[in-house]
């Protein structure tokens, strides 16, 4: 009884241990993840601390911000030509393609490629034997017709013929004049002549050839005088009239620039550019200038003598219609909105927003803002 006791007790004893180890395990297996979590939230809870520390270092470094090195300009007035400039072409004065009125073979030429031809100077020759022997013909029967009307006329005076008779003598003198004028300028429109002063620039047709009528034989130009054509944009048409001074250089004439005045303005601005025409005369005797080139106009629209001027280049664009400079005062970059007005170079004017005497920030003004501290640069 006492060994089956004992027994008993003994199994009890291990089913308690196993129990006891199973419960062991399970608590490792729970324990241990659950340690690994608060030890990485631990971890975690330290790095935000230290970047709450880093933010918090950087924004007391940023409200003890070092001045920034500036150079400045101070501002005074001076003497001002509000300029634009617009591109321009060289065109002569007077530029004609000659053309017969009356087609026929070019018999001979008079004047050379490159010489000077006056106004109504013989340049060409036309083929003109048919139309000399018309002229001829035509100048006979106008001669008899002539005769006759003077012997019926007397015939009439002393009334031995009728008014009819008479007036018919008249009528056949007069067309017999009209058929001889006629034919007189058809021969002569084969004598070809220079409609201007000018130098015979091309000769489009060679002797020998035939020259149709209104088709171009010869080229003439007059660049004693030149104009210069040019656009304006319209926003300026108000500002510019006749006698507008302008200066005029050309890539093609290095070191020239020439002074002129607008000639002619137009009256109508162009649909397509909205561009208004000018023009510029300028004297050419020394023949530097040749039609065609490219020119650079500058139109001078007003004069100031007090402006203030800054380099385009100091002048921030923030908005769409908000321009802006910074000036220096008292270690400080203050923000100021500046209206401009004209051109000169890569100079603006500032017709608003600045005063004379005020120093405006030339360099370094990139990154400033309204308050910065500055500090005077050499």
């Amino acid at each position: 009884m006492d060994k089956m006791r004992c027994c008993f007790n003994f199994r009890m004893v291990r089913r308690q241990n196993r129990i006891h180890d199973a419960e062991m395990i399970l608590m490792k297996k729970i324990l241990l993840p659950l340690s690994s979590l608060l030890l990485l939230l631990f971890f975690q809870l330290s790095a935000c601390r230290n970047s709450g520390a880093e933010l918090a270092n950087a924004s007391n470094g940023h409200n003890e911000m070092q001045p920034a090195p500036v150079r400045v300009q101070e501002l005074t007035p001076v003497h001002f030509d509000a300029t634009l400039q617009v591109a321009g072409v060289v065109k002569a004065f007077e530029d004609v393609y000659l053309s017969p009125e009356e087609g026929g073979v070019i018999q001979e030429w008079r004047a050379q490629k490159g010489e000077f031809v006056k106004k109504g100077e013989l340049i060409a020759v036309l083929k003109d034997e048919v139309l000399r022997a018309s002229y001829a013909a035509a100048d006979a029967q106008y001669k008899l017709a002539e005769l006759n009307y003077e012997k019926q006329e007397k015939i009439f005076t002393e009334q031995s013929i009728s008014e009819i008779q008479y007036k018919s003598a008249e009528y056949n003198r007069d067309a017999a004049k009209a058929q001889a004028e006629l034919m007189k300028a058809r021969w002569e429109r084969t004598q070809i002549r220079s409609p201007i002063n000018g130098v015979l620039d091309d000769r489009l047709v060679d002797e020998g050839e035939f020259a149709p009528p209104a088709a171009p034989m010869a080229h003439i130009v007059n660049t004693n005088v030149v104009k210069i054509l040019a656009e304006l944009p319209e926003m300026h048409a108000g500002s510019v009239t006749p006698g507008t001074p302008v200066t005029v250089t050309l890539d093609a004439v290095p070191g020239d620039t020439l002074t002129g005045k607008i000639s002619f303005v137009g009256k109508t601005v162009s649909p397509t550019n909205r561009a208004l025409p000018v023009e510029i005369y300028l004297d050419n005797r020394a023949g530097k200038l040749k039609p065609e080139m490219v020119a650079k106009v500058r139109v001078i629209l007003a004069s100031k003598d007090n402006a203030l001027l800054l380099s385009e280049n100091t002048v921030l664009q923030v908005d769409r219609d908000k321009l802006i400079v910074y000036v220096e005062n008292g270690g400080t970059a203050q923000e100021r909105r500046v209206k401009l007005g004209g051109r000169q170079g890569n100079l603006v004017e500032i017709v608003s927003g600045l005063s004379p005497g005020e120093r405006v920030i030339v360099s370094g003004f990139q990154r400033l803002v309204n308050g910065s501290p500055v500090i005077l640069s050499e």
